[in-house]
């Protein structure tokens, strides 16, 4: 028991030391028969016939180029909400009916324009005639043409206008039919018939669920071993993806997210969590040992390489765990790992450091 008590202060201290100690800690030496007195024992490192890979958890989400939000186009009252959250929607189909008093006045500028632009345009005509007869000065017909072109000008803002208001140019009344601009599902209503809104206010969400995402995070360690176009499968299903953005920061739980576009995503649900495992680089192998060859101190894993002159250890990057393997990278094939003992090599780290 003294000796257990004397030895986790030693741990401690060597968990503290870890930012000092790098990536290249110097060997152990434990001759053989210091070996079978402190009970340990080795394992090869085998290189497994699955591709190197990362299970994780994700969350199924919606990327933005997916979604098309339609906002009211002036202040006005919702007069009619024609879906509901689920419903299948085709492009273009009516949504949510709006009246407006600014559509009115917009309206009434519309006939005042064309009104003007139909005089304007006769006067220019009868100053061609009179012109071509002589009758007239040509400074007087320049005239006449600029107002005819300044009249068609205000006619087409006036029928912009319209089109901006979500309005038919040849239409009558005061009501605003909104349409859906994609095909899609309808995600979120955001108002209720009767409810006045101003300009620019969210009135419904179409998205786009043939075009999903992932939402996967993972510790740094984890993310530092991802890279942009790996590709992604998800647990018991044919679905794929492939990873398009790492967040450069961290999030409230200090993990990285990590994004992830998918294809024929039909049988997945926003929100839904599922298992997923992200496929290692090209030609790289998976790594295993058995979990009892990891030595944790911090927050970083190692394992204790036996060489010649005794052990090594060495910093590896954890990638799939269970109770009994691990996949990792950070070692070569055949390479001999303690898996037991790992106690008194953590002792001995200690000592050599101090």
């Amino acid at each position: 028991m003294p000796a257990m008590l004397n030895t986790i202060p030693k741990l401690l201290s060597l968990a503290l030391l870890l930012p000092t100690l790098g990536w290249t800690a110097a060997p152990l030496p434990i001759p053989e028969e210091q070996r079978q007195s402190l009970g340990i024992e080795v394992a090869a490192v085998v290189a497994t016939d699955a591709t190197l890979g990362l299970t994780a958890t994700a969350k199924i989400t919606l990327p933005p180029a997916s979604v098309r939000v339609i906002a009211a186009p002036t202040d006005g009252l919702i007069t009619s909400v024609l879906h509901q959250s689920g419903e299948q929607i085709a492009n273009g189909q009516a949504l949510i009916t709006l009246s407006s008093p600014q559509l009115i006045e917009a309206r009434r500028q519309s006939i005042q324009a064309n009104l003007k632009h139909n005089l304007a345009a006769d006067m220019a005509a009868r100053d061609r005639k009179l012109f071509a007869e002589g009758l007239i000065a040509e400074t007087r017909l320049t005239t006449s043409n600029n107002e005819a072109s300044l009249a068609a000008s205000d006619v087409e803002a006036a029928r912009a206008t319209l089109k901006l208001l979500g309005a038919k140019v040849e239409g009558k009344g005061a009501e605003i039919t909104l349409t859906s601009p994609i095909e899609g599902t309808l995600i979120e209503t955001l108002v209720e018939p009767g409810q006045r809104v101003d300009a620019s206010t969210p009135l419904v969400k179409v998205g786009n669920l043939k075009q999903l995402g992932l939402e996967i995070p993972l510790s740094p360690e984890q993310a530092n071993t991802i890279a942009i176009g790996q590709s992604v499968k998800l647990e018991n299903s044919t679905v794929t993806g492939e990873i398009i953005a790492l967040q450069p920061s961290l999030d409230a739980a200090q993990n990285v997210l990590v994004r992830a576009k998918l294809t024929q995503a039909t049988d997945l649900r926003l929100g839904q969590s599922v298992n997923i495992t992200i496929l290692g680089k090209t030609d790289t192998k998976a790594l295993s040992i058995p979990s009892a060859g990891l030595a944790w101190l911090g927050d970083k894993a190692y394992v204790f390489v036996e060489n010649a002159q005794g052990f090594t250890p060495t910093p590896v990057n954890i990638l799939n765990q269970t109770d009994t393997q691990v996949t990792l990278s950070g070692l070569t094939p055949n390479e001999r790992v303690a898996v037991k003992g790992l106690a008194a090599l953590k002792a001995k780290w200690q000592e050599a450091e101090e």
